[in-house]
């Protein structure tokens, strides 16, 4: 799928470079004290306690065990794209699953050579593309489309997933997990929010590349995992995670 593909860092560039997004990316990511050194990433999703997302990473143990446990228990090889792979945490879990072959794509140059140096498996491939390009007609044919805590990055909801589905076998999964959905009435509150907090966190821009998405466009997707709906107080801490776990079947 990818022998003529050129290859830097050992990651392959499929489609040229997109400075716009990342850039702004990359410093909310250090605002927020989100990049983390090789070692530590190597160990995600497993942190110290004394780490600044301590409680944050406890709740994507159990989200990315769930999925884990679920694609192993198919029992069959498993040919998985992983669109948002970031620092490929995520992607190297999914690594582990028996006759899998993960394809990480992301369009974060620093992360993706991070990823790149840090998860060196044989059935673990970090690519450079923009998912939109029609050069990312090589990828294809996917049994798995996994798309973690990174829908938000996409403007256009119905888009996206369109050209997600058309990337599926006949009977493949696309899955959703750990990214937020709001009811229609929710998205304005919202959308003022996030503007707010990246405005306060110093990079204004972000609110250009962070979208809030309605939850009435998954009607097509199967529940897998639900968070309870419950009034947790100020002392309480959630036990798992805040987000769904969704799941579309490519029937035809």
């Amino acid at each position: 799928m990818l022998s003529n593909i050129k290859k830097h860092n050992e990651v392959y560039f499929i489609t040229g470079k997109k400075e716009t997004f990342s850039s702004a990316y990359i410093q909310v990511r250090n605002k927020e004290e989100r990049i983390y050194t090789d070692q530590i990433v190597k160990l995600l999703p497993e942190v110290s306690k004394d780490h600044r997302y301590y409680n944050e990473w406890k709740l994507r143990q159990k989200s990315t065990k769930r999925i884990v446990d679920y694609l192993t228990n198919k029992n069959k090889p498993l040919k998985i794209l992983d669109l948002g792979c970031g620092n490929g945490w995520f992607s190297n879990q999914l690594s582990k699953i028996p006759k899998s072959e993960i394809y990480a794509v992301d369009i974060n140059q620093i992360e993706l050579e991070q990823a790149a140096r840090v998860f060196q498996v044989s059935n673990l491939k970090f690519i450079y593309a923009d998912i939109f390009s029609s050069e990312t007609g090589v990828l294809h044919d996917f049994d798995i489309i996994t798309v973690n805590s990174c829908i938000q990055y996409f403007k256009d909801l119905d888009t996206i997933l369109d050209k997600l589905k058309n990337k599926l076998k006949l009977n493949g999964e696309l899955h959703i997990i750990d990214s937020p959905f709001y009811k229609k009435t929710e998205i304005e509150l919202a959308r003022n929010r996030t503007k707010v907090y990246y405005k306060n966190l110093g990079v204004p821009q972000m609110i250009n590349h962070y979208f809030h998405h309605e939850i009435e466009a998954l009607d097509n997707f199967e529940i897998m995992y639900q968070p309870k709906k419950v009034i947790i107080n100020k002392f309480l801490r959630r036990k798992d995670s805040p987000f769904m776990w969704c799941k579309f079947i490519k029937k035809h």
